[in-house]
């Protein structure tokens, strides 16, 4: 008897040489596999087959055994977010303004990582592996595929089939008329080193832009004798072209009535803040993100260098500007005086934080009766809408907030620009209206980041719809638009603005789009924001966050 209850003693404390396999963490493993071979996993095999390794290894002990199962569940989730394409979790942890949201905005953030179609997958796959369970051993299966996973990271396949040693008749043909048809849709590049770009070569191409954008300012001569005119920014929180493609506003009025669209502007952040910065050193090549922070030449002022000219300089918020410090950046330096703030305005929408906000076309009419008044011969204005930021919300006569979808908002921003621009042709002043975005809303997502999510400048937020358009112009053809082809950003739209000061353009008969668009410098689309920076190379993006090496962005 003794000697039987030590068996059953043994049998629940020692399991020394007892493989006892992956278990659960097989629906782990698999889950994570098919999610890679769809294309939503960054995995990393080998990091994978080691944390398997550490699952598998026997233990003397049940509960070393129970232990570390345990341990081995926050190590998975850290593991699985690592294999994901999301931001470093220390650069979520680097935003405490994430603490001023509002409680409503806060759980629909939470709700947009949650993909109920992923749900219902997983929910089948654990049905699935509970039934083949019964027969299979599927920890042989896990471990097999973990290992070609992990093995298909090192070893470099043959480009073709090695059995053959000639490339395929029809991949040839493909790639002799590939060079001709690149070169119809796009213009010469300087040449770049063939093949995956190493570590140090994109480092060494970034630094390369940044020392060549150095050299770069636009020249303003004399303004032209003409009449006056009024110059008037109208910057926009939170609208790129794949968030009018997804609300299907590509068609508005507002665009078809702008004189000139440039078709591929890079807004070159992906945060307020730093976007307005980069818009009031227009002037100059483009700075890196740390140098924004800095003071620069006289001359990359853009409103600095309308001032020299004759502007009176105004600005002018549809909200409060307290978030992340705005209005605090906006006037650092005395460079601009305290913006208009319709305060005695009800708001119309409540913002992300729970912050009024204005609506847009009573707060530039506001601003307008106060400019006529106030007799300034010239007058440039930066006005800075919020409008369209995500979580906002439409205000109730209760003081609190409904939901209110970004299509809602943008369509009544649009419509009310429009307005607006109506309403200066019927004042009979000559106006220059330039349209221009700070970043967009990030409204489709991707690999890297959820909607709405805008850490890192990827291309579909930084490239922005920017328009210009002539009011009270003698010479303007309504039914034309120039388009600006070339990949531009501030630097291109101060050397038009320059240009179009330099001559009497509203008293023309016709204006020559075409040659005052002709030439405008064109800027490579290198994003920057605060630990995060993209650049594309040999037409592939690539992005680096923090201090960690450059990678592909995923398409």
């Amino acid at each position: 008897m003794p000697h039987r209850e030590e068996s059953t003693l043994n049998k629940k404390t020692a399991t020394a040489g007892v493989w006892l396999g992956l278990g659960l963490w097989n629906l782990y493993f698999i889950a994570k596999l098919l999610l890679y071979w769809a294309g939503f996993l960054n995995f990393h095999g080998y990091y994978n087959l080691l944390f398997a390794a550490a699952l598998l290894l026997p233990l003397p002990w049940r509960w070393m055994h129970t232990a570390r199962h345990i341990v081995a569940v926050p190590v998975g989730v850290a593991l699985l977010y690592y294999d994901t394409w999301l931001p470093p979790f220390s650069r979520l942890l680097a935003q405490p303004e994430v603490l001023n949201f509002s409680p409503q905005y806060l759980l629909e953030l939470l709700s947009r990582f949650i993909n109920w179609d992923m749900v219902g997958a997983g929910f089948i796959l654990l049905v699935a592996y509970l039934y083949l369970s019964q027969w299979l051993r599927l920890t042989v299966f896990s471990v097999g595929a973990l290992a070609a996973v992990a093995l298909s990271s090192v070893i470099t396949l043959p480009a073709w089939p090695w059995w053959k040693g000639q490339v395929p008749e029809a991949v040839q043909a493909q790639l002799a008329t590939a060079p001709a048809q690149a070169a119809a849709v796009s213009p010469a590049a300087p040449p770049q080193p063939q093949g995956k770009p190493t570590n140090q070569q994109l480092d060494d191409a970034l630094q390369a832009f940044y020392q060549s954008e150095k050299g770069r300012h636009t020249a303003f001569l004399p303004a032209a004798a003409g009449a006056p005119f009024d110059v008037l920014l109208i910057n926009i929180c939170s609208l790129a072209w794949s968030d009018l493609e997804a609300s299907g506003l590509l068609g508005h009025p507002l665009f078809q009535n702008m004189d000139v669209i440039f078709d591929e502007f890079n807004s070159a952040t992906s945060y307020s803040g730093p976007a307005v910065l980069r818009l009031m050193r227009a002037s100059c090549g483009q700075p890196a993100h740390s140098a924004l922070y800095q003071p620069a030449a006289d001359q990359c002022y853009l409103l600095e260098n309308l001032q020299a000219l004759g502007y009176t300089s105004n600005t002018a918020l549809n909200h409060n500007g307290q978030f992340q410090g705005f209005l605090e950046e906006l006037t650092a330096g005395g460079r601009f005086p305290r913006p208009y703030i319709p305060k005695e305005l009800r708001p119309s929408m409540t913002a992300f934080d729970g912050s009024p906000i204005w609506d847009d076309l009573d707060t530039l009419s506001r601003w307008w009766d106060t400019r006529v008044k106030s007799g300034a011969e010239r007058t440039a204005l930066l006005y800075n809408t919020i409008s369209l930021h995500d979580g906002n919300r439409e205000a109730t006569a209760d003081g609190g907030g409904r939901s209110s979808p970004f299509q809602t908002r943008a369509r009544r921003l649009l419509d009310e620009l429009n307005a607006f621009i109506g309403q200066l042709e019927r004042s009979g002043r000559k106006v220059l209206v330039v349209m221009i975005p700070e970043h967009g809303a990030g409204l489709k997502g991707d690999r890297m980041q959820i909607s709405g999510m805008r850490e890192i400048p990827a291309p579909s937020i930084t490239h922005i719809p920017v328009g210009v358009r002539l009011v009270g112009a003698k010479g303007r053809d309504p039914g034309q638009t120039t388009h600006v082809k070339g990949p531009t950003s501030y630097l291109a739209l101060s050397a038009l603005l320059s240009r179009l000061l330099a001559e009497d353009v509203f008293a023309q008969d016709k204006v020559d789009w075409p040659s005052l668009t002709a030439q405008l410098p064109e800027t490579k689309a290198v994003s920057e924001n605060e630990g995060a920076v993209l650049m594309p190379y040999n037409g592939v993006p690539y992005v680096r966050m923090g201090g960690r090496n450059w990678i592909e962005y995923p398409q």
